[in-house]
């Protein structure tokens, strides 16, 4: 029979571990590690990541999700300066989680915004004593919750915690600074407010940011629109983000203001104490009116803000302050005469979207967090001593910091699960319970027109580090597999390719989903799927390629590895090795950049499937293998390895490595041992090695082709 050759030079089809070896298509294989199949017509080695930044001996408090990203304008190195230098050097920030002293810190690693360079860590503006952070971030402000919360709900665990930088003119004085403390809006008293039918000031300011309120009643002119009866007073506090507290509710309520018909306040005054910094993350004050036991809404009355001055409305100009005060330092601020002939038609239940009666705006804790619609949504929420694992809780447009108790959504409730994790897909909602997921449209500005669109039973997942959102749609990781929601249709496996078994197996112990971290690569269209990332046996990084619908297999480096996170210029995450001190617990901290399809230097292997050169029921004699590749020079080193008629695990024939050694393309020959030659079918083995050269194994692949002989025998 005449010599004839088979050429395979398209891999684009990936990895394929769920049909047989035989079967699979020509352009996948039947196992790979390292090796990158985007293109089609070449293979080539993957890049190792890239050391991008080391910290030596520090202990670390979790090591899986706990990375979070994001920027910031300002310096979040730097603990004082001028405010040219705090926005000169604007960061590009991943937290990290520390036990520092015993104590429970969340750190930072930075770099200058914009750059490529190495991340180095910084412990200046930390947040202290959250055990499982689980974080949102949100116009320059990062929030960040404690997930203990949820799991047994403990009030020892610390409250929601919040990180911004105050730039703020307060009185006339400015302030530049990173402030970190408790999230929930500032504690209204009896003690901070002082109301009084009065003509002048009397009261004393005895606390930072202590005021007092004085009016005359005008009862003789007439014109005033004020109803006839007696006036309750309230107050709250207004956070730099419009985040409002509640109305406060006296222990001992100032005097009431008594009207008739035509009467209305004058001589209005306010007086704050300023010798002192106070509640620093507040931008003003608001004070409320309301006529006494009539159950009506609160209106209202004075606006005031630390830097403008006051206002009886939301419309009016502010008149500034006066007095002789001097704030953080001494004294007094004032404001007098002022006039209200008629109440506002501003309400707190206007301003803020919610009624005045809300029990509580704020939360303890939560599984999950996203942004979507100009709203936070959170999920699996602790809140005043309980639990709510059913529970979706959002805020009102814009205050991403209040979580009124009526604002919630119960999905599922008493189904036996609980919600693991939330994320938003354009104008939908996402929720994830272990083993289902729900989809909730939220497109309407107002909840009355939010509804559930649909749920689907078996997508569920275990955690937040197992989503991820990509331009072609909600990736997420489970034991069955990984799936994608578009928005379109119904979930889709994308790991239809890849044997059940193996998977469950490389993503679970006992059907209980590993720590696993996602994320997606923009450069390459890519989805990354680490899995059991806090293990140093399991290396894999599983690839999926959008493009080409194919999987492939990338080895990390064998160390603990945190959640991946997306920064301007890739994908990061960082790398835990034991620091050797003998004197220490801590751990050496790597980070990386996980650009793993650039072409690099790991070393590959690659089967191909059984091939039966078209006629799997006779005897072809295959006489030798041809290659081309090159290695840019690298004296990377070529070995193959075959197996005939469908053996799998124990190769039939191996072939001595071949020197590449080459920048342009050359062919490398592969001669079959004579007693192999006859076969049925054969699969091919392709394996790099660093030939001794000093940048790895860098490989290209372009063909492959097989020189053989078709007999008319039938295999005995």
């Amino acid at each position: 029979m005449p010599r004839r050759s088979l050429q395979l030079n398209d891999f684009s089809g990936g990895l394929n571990t769920k049909s047989s070896s035989r079967d699979i298509a020509p352009n996948q294989v039947q196992s790979t590690t390292n090796a990158i199949f985007s293109n089609a017509g070449l293979i080539y080695s993957s890049s190792a990541a890239e050391s991008k930044g080391t910290i030596s001996d520090i202990e670390i408090a979790n090591f899986s999700n706990t990375a979070f990203h994001f920027n910031t304008q300002y310096d979040l190195t730097a603990t004082s300066g001028a405010r040219g230098a705090w926005q000169g050097a604007p960061k590009e920030v991943i937290t990290l989680h520390e036990t520092i002293s015993s104590q429970k810190e969340i750190t930072y690693l930075t770099r200058n915004f914009g750059s490529t360079g190495d991340f180095a860590r910084t412990v200046n503006n930390k947040i202290t004593g959250i055990h499982k952070p689980i974080y949102y971030y949100i116009d320059g402000v990062l929030y960040v919750a404690d997930e203990s919360h949820t799991n047994a709900f403990d009030v020892a665990y610390l409250a929601r915690q919040s990180l911004r930088f105050l730039d703020t003119n307060r009185f006339g004085v400015s302030t530049l600074k990173w402030l970190s403390g408790a999230a929930a809006l500032g504690t209204t008293a009896d003690a901070n407010a002082n109301i009084a039918d009065a003509d002048s000031f009397s009261a004393t300011l005895n606390v930072a940011g202590e005021f007092e309120m004085i009016y005359d009643i005008e009862s003789s002119s007439g014109g005033g629109a004020w109803e006839a009866g007696a006036y309750e007073w309230s107050y709250t506090y207004v956070d730099l983000t419009d985040d409002e507290t509640l109305p406060h509710v006296w222990s001992s309520a100032p005097s009431t203001a008594s009207l008739s018909a035509g009467h209305f306040f004058t001589a209005v005054g306010v007086k704050i104490n300023v010798a002192s910094a106070f509640r620093e993350k507040e931008k003003g004050f608001r004070i409320y009116i309301r006529r006494k036991d009539k159950n009506e809404r609160w209106n209202l009355f004075l606006d005031a803000d630390y830097e403008r001055g006051i206002r009886t409305n939301l419309f009016d100009d502010f008149t500034a302050w006066g007095g002789s005060g001097t704030y953080k330092s001494s004294g007094t601020k004032e404001i007098t005469g002022l006039v209200i002939q008629s109440p506002t038609l501003d309400t707190y239940d206007s301003i803020n979207g919610f009624s005045h009666t809300e029990n509580s705006i704020d939360v303890d804790g939560y599984k999950s967090a996203c942004i979507a619609q100009r709203r936070v949504w959170l999920c699996n929420v602790a809140k005043e001593s309980k639990v709510f694992d059913d529970r979706i809780y959002y805020t009102p447009v814009n205050r991403f910091n209040t979580f009124p108790d009526s604002y919630y959504l119960d999905i599922g409730i008493n189904d036996g699960d609980s919600f693991r994790a939330i994320e938003s897909f354009g104008n939908r909602i996402i929720g994830f319970k272990k083993s289902k997921i729900y989809v909730i449209n939220v497109s309407s500005s107002s909840d009355a027109g939010w509804y559930l669109e649909a749920e689907y039973d078996g997508h569920g997942c275990d955690a937040q580090q197992a989503v991820c959102k990509t331009p072609y749609g909600l990736c997420w990781v489970n034991v069955d597999g990984v799936f994608l929601y578009n928005g379109q249709s119904t979930p889709v496996e994308i790991t239809e390719n890849l044997s059940d078994n193996e998977w469950l197996e490389d993503i679970s112990a006992s059907n209980t989903l590993n720590s696993v971290s996602t994320a997606f690569n923009s450069k390459y269209k890519q989805l990354y799927v680490a899995v059991n990332v806090e293990s140093t046996s399991e290396k894999k990084i599983y690839c999926y390629d959008f493009r080409r619908n194919s999987w492939s297999i990338i080895n990390r480096t064998a160390t603990v590895q945190s959640n991946f996170v997306e920064c301007s210029d890739g994908i990061y995450g960082y790398e835990f090795t034991e620091d050797g001190h003998a004197d220490s617990d801590g751990e050496d901290v790597t980070v990386k950049k996980y650009q793993l399809q650039d072409l690099g230097t790991n070393i590959i292997t690659v089967k191909t499937k059984d091939l039966d050169f078209g006629n799997p029921g006779l005897v072809k004699k295959v006489k030798s293998v041809y290659v081309t590749c090159r290695d840019n020079g690298e004296d990377t080193d070529l070995a193959l390895k075959y197996y005939n008629d469908g053996k799998s695990s124990t190769h039939t024939g191996s072939l001595s490595a071949q020197q590449i050694n080459s920048a342009d393309y050359k062919v490398l020959e592969f001669t079959i041992a004579n007693s192999d030659r006859d076969c049925e079918s054969m699969a091919l083995e392709l394996i790099s090695s660093d030939g001794g050269g000093t940048s790895g194994a860098k490989i290209e692949i372009n063909d492959i082709n097989i020189d053989f002989r078709q007999t008319n025998k039938r295999p005995s």
